[in-house]
């Protein structure tokens, strides 16, 4: 699939994306990683125009590691293990 777009970072670090597929599909994205909610976890979130969606956590653990849990439109909730090198 082809694809051509451009990213805008808009106040407060959202990344606003504008994609165009080879079919004509257009899709636009609001974004936003490593949101500071306290000095060890972080938020992050996604939404778009082909109403999917995330919400995330990321809990840091120490230097090099951090627990996530995020939940997708798609495909549910998932947890893991951050390893930072």
């Amino acid at each position: 699939q082809f694809s051509l777009g451009f990213n805008y970072t808009l106040p407060m670090l959202v990344i606003y994306q504008t994609e165009v597929f080879h079919d004509g599909n257009i899709r636009m994205q609001l974004m936003r990683e490593d949101i500071p909610v306290s000095k060890r976890l972080r938020m992050a979130f996604m939404v778009n125009t082909d109403k999917e969606y995330m919400a995330g956590f990321k809990y840091i653990v120490g230097k090099n590691m951090g627990f996530t849990t995020h939940y997708d439109s798609d495909m549910g909730i998932g947890f893991g293990v951050n390893i930072n090198y």
